[in-house]
């Protein structure tokens, strides 16, 4: 006999004499009730049991031990091939553009509501988001955010989602989403995750958006070079921490001169005199339409370059 990784290896010699009829009857009766009592869970723990049924023949010994490193040798492929079929996070598989085994794709319904989520409490809020995506939801997670692949299952399905996830962020984060085919799912992550980057540095409020919320600003920074001009032309103001902190309230307040000055605690004047400063450094008004939204789009572009 020699032993290999913990299991025995009979010769052929000891299995060519086979045991008679009733040997095997009555061995058959002893598996049948060693069955009834095994707990445990490894093959080699059965061997030991069947073995033991075996009652000192050698034959019967042989044969239990020989079919037990084939159990064995078997489960290990079985294990082996299940591990490397299903892989541990789809959703990531999915979002990198990786193929996925098709018993895993079958599963997969035909549309997805793309959902990318920046909470200021992850740990409060992802049970909830997790919740309201449903059983079929697949998540995983990008630089930080929340990656939800949410079926849809029909016309205005996206939209009641949409609607309960953005009751999950509790007025403390944002929400990004995008629709797209299975196959297209990759385009639409990256849609929805610039969406949220131009959101964040776009000091929108908290709440859930689309392209279409800022098609503006997305067609201006999509161009490197208009990014790059925004972005040299508003860093200036970076120096100037009152002028940029009176900026970005201007722009967070809506371009209303009344909330400004409320929200900075300051006279009317002392903003008049503020925002006229602002022009001086970046050659903007930001009280005109036209400064008003190049300023926006530079504060944004100069975040992205960050």
């Amino acid at each position: 006999m020699v032993e290999m990784t913990g299991r025995s290896l009979f010769s052929v010699e000891a299995l060519r004499s086979t045991p008679d009829e009733g040997t095997v009857a009555e061995f058959r009766a002893k598996v049948r009730a060693a069955g009834q009592e095994w707990t445990g869970k490894e093959p080699d723990d059965l061997v030991e049991l069947l073995c033991q049924a075996a009652a000192g023949d050698p034959r019967l010994a042989a044969i239990v031990r020989a079919g037990g490193g084939l159990l064995h040798d078997f489960l290990d492929g079985y294990r082996q091939r299940h591990t490397a079929d299903v892989p541990r996070d789809p959703a990531g598989e999915l979002a990198d553009g990786h193929p996925l085994p098709p018993a895993v794709t079958e599963g997969l319904t035909p549309r997805y509501l793309i959902a990318v989520a920046r909470l200021a409490e992850p740990g409060r809020h992802m049970a909830a988001l997790r919740a309201v995506a449903g059983e079929d939801a697949l998540l995983t997670h990008r630089d930080g955010d929340i990656v939800l692949f949410i079926p849809a299952a029909g016309p205005g399905s996206g939209e009641r989602s949409v609607t309960r996830l953005t009751q999950c962020l509790d007025g403390k984060g944002w929400l990004a989403t995008a629709e797209r085919d299975r196959a297209r799912l990759v385009d639409g992550l990256d849609e929805a995750c610039y969406v949220l980057r131009l959101v964040v540095a776009g000091l929108r409020p908290s709440g859930a958006y689309t392209i279409s919320d800022v098609l503006v600003e997305y067609a201006v920074t999509l161009n490197e070079k208009v990014r790059t001009d925004l972005a040299a032309m508003i860093r200036p103001l970076r120096a100037h921490k009152v002028l940029w902190e009176t900026l970005t309230a201007f722009i967070d307040s809506d371009y209303s001169k009344n909330r400004t000055a409320r929200s900075l605690f300051i006279h009317r004047s002392t903003l008049d005199y503020r925002l006229r400063r602002i022009e001086d450094v970046t050659g903007c008004d930001p009280t005109s339409g036209r400064g008003a939204q190049t300023l926006s789009a530079a504060v944004i572009a100069e975040a992205l370059q960050g």
